[in-house]
Parts: structure tokens; C-alpha cells; sequence
């Protein structure tokens, strides 16, 4: 998952880091059942190469405390599917054949993964669609996790492994949701969104209908 990283231990950091909005180091101590100091010695080489920032911040009622977060130097250690390629053929697409044939290439692109990574997926129970689903994602590298309650399933995307292409082009973000409704059959509604500040992408999918 993190490409690079010389320590097991800082790459686990990195990777919770990933998923949340900060955490203090006791916070990450306590998830990677670590004493205090040694997640600060590991946090003092992350912060010395790049890889993480931090800021002084007021939680609760306590003293002010350090909230560390990634910083952007960490994106290139985690998939990034090779978004400036992406760009440029994109960017070419819509200067030779005009914009309208980006549409036409990403309707052309779902029903390619649909073929080929989710034959007979209509034959399957709602938690194994999701099951497949999340398998592939996390093969295009998008860090997905999945929690369950009673009427619907909830996604977290950790990872944007298009990066600074849905920036651009967010006809993509609307596959994406297309696709997911498409191959489990139920209403999916995108909760939380990368492209408009969120730091990650969650999907909520319902239960609701579900034959």
C-alpha cells in the first residue's frame, strides 16, 4: 500500500494517517498498540522528510494538543493509477473530437469493467456485490473500507487514485456513482467527496429495495 516508506512502523502511521482527518499521537500509539515515545520518534522522521504536517489544535475542554496529518508530499507513495497519462488523453480527446467525446469513452470504459471484472454479479446477494466491488477497488488502489448497519452499507474511498484528474474532469466522479449503482442494484448516495474538500469519498448503499 505505501510504496516507499524504510519502517514498517512509519508506513502503518502513514496509512492511518491516510484514512482519517489528524489523529494525535496517542491517538495513533493507542491504534498501533505503541508507547507515546516511539510513535513521536517515528512522527519527528515522517514530519523531517515530507511525508506528514502538524498543527497545535484545541480538542475539548484540554490543553491544546499536535494533530498530525499528511502532507502532500505523502501522495506519491500511495497508487496513483497514472493520472497525468490520463490527463493528457483526455485533454487530446477534446481538442481532436470535442468534449462531448469524453462522455462517450467513460460510457465505453464502464461497460468494459462491467464485462470484464463482474460477470453474473446480478446472481449475487447485495453483500457479496458489494464484496466484489470493494476487491476491485482496492486493486485500482482507491484504500477502501466498508462498515455495515442495519439499512445500508457505508464505503470509504481513503485513496483518489485518479488524483488531480476528477479535478478536471468530474464527468468521472459521476461514473464512478453510476457504477456503483449499477452493479448493486440499489440507490447509492455519495456522502462525503474528495473533489470538494472532504478527505476522503464515502457512499452510502442502501439496503432499502434490495430483492
Amino acid at each position: 500500500m505505501v510504496k516507499s516508506l524504510p519502517k514498517e512502523t512509519r508506513g502503518e502511521i502513514v496509512s492511518l494517517l491516510k484514512k482519517s482527518d489528524g489523529m494525535t499521537a496517542g491517538e495513533i500509539a493507542t491504534k498501533l498498540d505503541l508507547h507515546s515515545m516511539t510513535v513521536r520518534q517515528h512522527l519527528t522522521v515522517l514530519e523531517r522528510e515530507g511525508y506528514i504536517q502538524y498543527n497545535r489544535e484545541k480538542i475539548g475542554r484540554g490543553r491544546p494538543t499536535y494533530v498530525y496529518r499528511l502532507a502532500e508530499e505523502a501522495a506519491r507513495l500511495f497508487p496513483s493509477n497514472y493520472p497525468r497519462f490520463t490527463m493528457g488523453i483526455l485533454d487530446a480527446l477534446v481538442m481532436v473530437d470535442g468534449a462531448e467525446k469524453v462522455d462517450q469513452i467513460l460510457a465505453y470504459d464502464m461497460e468494459a469493467k462491467i464485462s470484464t471484472h463482474f460477470k453474473n454479479i446480478e446472481e449475487k446477494s447485495l453483500e457479496r456485490r458489494v464484496e466484489m466491488l470493494v476487491d476491485f477497488l482496492n486493486e485500482e488502489g482507491y484504500m477502501v473500507e466498508v462498515e455495515e448497519t442495519p439499512t445500508a452499507f457505508i464505503m470509504k474511498e481513503h485513496n483518489c487514485a485518479l488524483g488531480s484528474v476528477v479535478e478536471k474532469y468530474n464527468q468521472l466522479c459521476q461514473q464512478e456513482l453510476s457504477l456503483f449503482e449499477r452493479l448493486l442494484s440499489v440507490p447509492v448516495e455519495r456522502q462525503c467527496h474528495m473533489v470538494t474538500g472532504d478527505h476522503l469519498c464515502s457512499y452510502k448503499i442502501s439496503k432499502v429495495g434490495n430483492a
